[in-house]
């Protein structure tokens, strides 16, 4: 499912490579000296994968809630890093 390509092939050939990864549902690895340096995947994949991310971060949030774990809320956890409390930058 994964095809490789080095920096130098991927530039030369980036329509193809990002019609591999949009229309064959491709996962594409990008290696620079001969190390995987990046990965293209589709729109629907990376959705997907954010979906189990937060399937999971929902689970583990329940978990500690279970056992009573101290907990922070988002707002303040925006706060903390300078966002606004949904998140975006301030």
């Amino acid at each position: 499912m994964t095809d490789t390509y080095t920096v130098t092939e991927a530039r030369a050939h980036l329509g193809e490579v990002m019609n591999k990864v949009r229309h064959g549902g491709k996962v594409v690895e990008i290696t620079q000296h001969g190390k995987p340096a990046a990965f293209l995947i589709s729109p629907k994949l990376l959705a997907y994968y954010r979906q189990l991310e937060n399937e999971y971060d929902i689970a583990e949030a329940n978990r500690a809630k279970a056992e009573g774990r101290p907990s922070i809320s988002h707002a303040k956890v925006a706060a903390r890093f300078g966002l606004q409390p949904d998140g975006r930058p301030a």
